[in-house]
C-alpha cells in the first residue's frame, strides 16, 4: 500500500511538472517584457487627441501589464485626462488567467475587477457600488485579451467568452476577420483582425495582431455604447527593459 502511495504521488508530480513545461513552451513567444506606445485618434480617422503607453512583463508563469491613455496637445489643455488600467494573473497552459484588473482614473476612486476563480464568480468594486458576474474557463478582461488571442492556446473562432472591465462582465463573441495589411504610425504591418462584440453593446472593441511581431496588439479600436470611438494605432514596440531617458 506504501508503494502504491509513493507511485501516486510521484506520477502527480510528473504530471504537474508537465503542466509547468507546457505552459512555460507556450508563453516562450510572447516576449517577456516590452511596451508599445500607440497614438491615441478619436474617431475614424479622427484627430489625434492623446497617447498611451502600453507594457508588459511575465516569467511564463506569472504576467503583469498597464495601459496608460493621456491626453496631449491641444487636447490636454481642454481636457487633463489620464486613465490607467492594469491586469495581472497567472500564465497556464490555456494561457492568461487574470486575477485582478484595475482602473485608477483622475478625479474618481479606484475600481477593481476580483476574479475568483474558486467560487466561479467576478467581483467588481466601483467604488460607490459593487456587482459580481459568473466567470469561466477563459474568460478575460479587456486588457488581457489581446494577449490572450496571441498565446498558442487561443481556442478557434468564433468563441464565446467573458469579457470584464471596470463596470461590467459581458459575455461576448469573438471572430478572427482575417488578414489585413495595416498603416500605421510604426508603417505598414501585416495583421490578424479580430473583433470582440457583445449582444448589449458594452463591449465593441476590434484588435490588430502583427503577424511578423510576436502577434502583439498593434492598433485596438473601441466604441463605447454611444458610439465614441477611440482608435490606438503603434507608433513604436519595444521589446526588453525601456531605454534609458525613454518615456515610461
Amino acid at each position: 500500500m506504501m508503494r502504491r502511495g509513493v507511485f501516486a504521488r510521484v506520477l502527480c508530480l510528473v504530471a504537474l511538472m508537465a503542466s509547468a513545461s507546457l505552459a512555460m513552451a507556450e508563453a516562450a513567444s510572447w516576449p517577456a517584457q516590452g511596451r508599445i506606445i500607440y497614438r491615441v485618434f478619436h474617431g475614424d480617422g479622427g484627430l489625434q487627441i492623446g497617447r498611451a503607453t502600453h507594457s508588459w512583463w511575465h516569467d511564463a508563469r506569472r504576467y503583469r501589464m498597464e495601459s496608460l491613455v493621456e491626453t496631449t496637445g491641444l487636447a490636454a489643455i481642454l481636457k487633463n485626462f489620464r486613465y490607467l488600467q492594469r491586469s495581472e494573473g497567472a500564465l497556464t497552459t490555456q494561457g492568461l488567467r487574470p486575477e485582478r484588473f484595475s482602473v485608477d482614473q483622475r478625479g474618481k476612486p479606484l475600481q477593481a475587477a476580483v476574479f475568483d476563480w474558486a467560487k466561479g464568480e467576478v467581483r467588481i468594486d466601483r467604488g460607490d457600488s459593487k456587482r459580481q458576474a459568473p466567470l469561466g474557463a477563459g474568460d478575460q478582461d479587456v486588457l488581457s485579451i489581446g494577449h490572450q488571442l496571441a498565446q498558442p492556446a487561443a481556442r478557434q473562432t468564433p468563441f464565446e467568452l467573458t469579457v470584464v472591465n471596470n463596470k461590467s462582465a459581458a459575455v461576448a463573441t469573438v471572430r478572427d476577420l482575417g488578414e489585413a495589411v495595416v498603416s500605421l504610425p510604426l508603417g505598414e504591418l501585416p495583421t490578424r483582425h479580430f473583433s470582440v462584440r457583445s449582444e448589449d453593446g458594452k463591449v465593441k472593441i476590434d484588435l490588430w495582431l502583427a503577424s511578423a511581431s510576436h502577434n502583439l496588439p498593434v492598433r485596438i479600436r473601441v466604441e463605447n455604447g454611444k458610439g465614441d470611438v477611440l482608435d490606438q494605432q503603434a507608433e513604436r514596440v519595444e521589446l526588453g527593459a525601456p531605454r534609458s531617458g525613454s518615456p515610461s
